[in-house]
């Protein structure tokens, strides 16, 4: 036994080096982004541990792991591409959370300004519900207003393998073969609407952590670069109308380098005020927003008079969408089809964004903020920020959203005057262009 035991204490460095090398050996493989913080000249002295096939110009370069400029190993979470706090949080199961924040009573809510990303989805009655979803790193304040999960939302769960955390939620969608779905009442077990307090927050991912299999970061890496890529167009202000007591203005702050939401009311329809997080008084704002346009469907075996549609998110070869960062506009090409690495892994992956070379798109390192909208919903360019009249090149971006509804496009779009006669204008403004030389 001891000849047996000194033989394997002897082997033990070898099989050390041999494992690591292995495991280099297979790194080398991932391409990594570049950590916004570090220093470049410590990349000449060795403090900065960088990948060599790594660059941020490279279509796939995304990381997980990155030096920093104090020689220290920095994670950087790969649906932000900033450095977190905890790296053992990367094996946590994302979490999606429902937002109530319509009408505005139940504004101001909290919880919002610490999401990863956000995934505002309409559903009906002029309401739009922001989808918080949390990754690499865990809200600090309770979240409030939690409302019900709705259609669409286990196609965005199923692609980063999360659970959803939901209040009172409909027969119709808990019969839709929704998953890893946690409803909560609030702490009294009957509240509509209810807080979410960061302890059971933690407590109910943990439940879940113990019933899942461990998140991949590499499964969920998105693309970034602090440098905005070549071209894209003026973006100072995005403003998106759903309806006149539901109206969202996003400008462009210089000086944070992000756009910064404004939002009206149902008491209050003309103006727009700062919309904030209630326990922070933080302005929500996000360094990139996306407008994702996807195909809507009647939910099955539902009346249409119901209203119950579902957003088709999964299995998609190639739709538009537009990013908005660094305040310029950039069209790009989105998809999730299944490709060589889901038929290997047998896992799916989120949402891709692709250039016009079919390179993935560079994000800003920082917060996504993502309105779903159908395809051909217009967006234009008009005088000012709130204006309506089309003036190309201005800078100042409307997208009036165009509710699903039975019928065609052209049907919905005979209800709004501005949007009926969106179509000549465009026309005109196309041709004014044409004309001067600048198509």
């Amino acid at each position: 036994m001891k000849t047996f035991r000194t033989i394997f204490m002897m082997l033990l460095p070898v099989l050390m080096v041999l494992s690591l090398s292995a495991f280099q050996t297979a790194e080398e493989g991932l391409p990594m982004i570049q950590n916004p913080y570090a220093d470049p000249a410590d990349e000449d002295s060795g403090l900065i541990q960088r990948n060599p096939a790594a660059v941020s110009e490279s279509e796939d370069s995304v990381s997980v792991i990155q030096g920093s400029d104090n020689g220290q190993v920095v994670d950087l979470n790969p649906v932000t591409g900033m450095p977190i706090s905890n790296p053992d949080l990367l094996r946590l199961p994302p979490v999606f959370v429902p937002l109530a924040r319509y009408p505005s009573a139940f504004r101001p809510s909290s919880g919002h300004s610490q999401a990863q990303w956000v995934f505002e989805m309409y559903v009906n009655n002029e309401e739009s519900r922001p989808i918080l979803m949390f990754y690499g790193e865990q809200p600090t304040v309770p979240v409030s207003r939690i409302s019900s999960a709705i259609f669409g939302l286990e196609e965005l769960r199923k692609q980063y393998g999360g659970i959803i955390i939901a209040g009172g939620t409909s027969k119709s969608v808990l019969d839709s073969d929704i998953k890893s779905l946690e409803l909560w009442y609030g702490e009294s077990g009957d509240q509509l609407y209810p807080v979410l307090p960061v302890e059971r927050y933690q407590r109910i991912v943990e439940k879940w952590d113990a019933l899942s299999t461990p998140a991949d970061p590499n499964n969920l890496r998105y693309s970034f670069d602090v440098t905005p890529p070549e071209g894209g167009r003026e973006a100072r202000s995005l403003f998106v109308r759903y309806a006149s007591t539901n109206e969202i203005l996003w400008r462009y702050d210089d000086a944070e380098g992000r756009y910064l939401r404004m939002q009206n009311s149902v008491e209050d329809p003309q103006s727009l005020v700062a919309d904030v997080d209630a326990s922070t008084g933080e302005q929500i704002g996000a360094e990139n927003l996306i407008i994702l346009m996807a195909t809507h469907d009647w939910v099955p075996d539902q009346k249409p008079e119901y209203g119950l549609f579902t957003v088709n998110l999964n299995y998609v070869a190639s739709n538009p969408a537009l990013i908005f960062r660094d305040g310029k506009l950039y069209h790009v090409t989105w998809t999730t089809k299944s490709e060589q690495f889901e038929r290997e892994s047998a896992r799916m992956r989120p949402i891709r964004f692709l250039d016009a070379e079919g390179n993935n798109f560079q994000l800003k390192p920082g917060k996504t903020w993502v309105h779903i909208v159908m395809p051909g919903n217009p967006y234009y360019e008009v005088e000012a920020e709130l204006g309506s009249e089309i003036t190309t090149g201005s800078g100042y971006w409307k997208m009036p959203y165009i509710s699903f509804k039975p019928g065609s496009t052209e049907e919905v779009m005979k209800e709004v005057e501005e949007i009926r006669q969106l179509e000549i204008r465009l026309n005109e403004a196309y041709f004014q262009q044409e004309s001067e030389g600048t198509k």
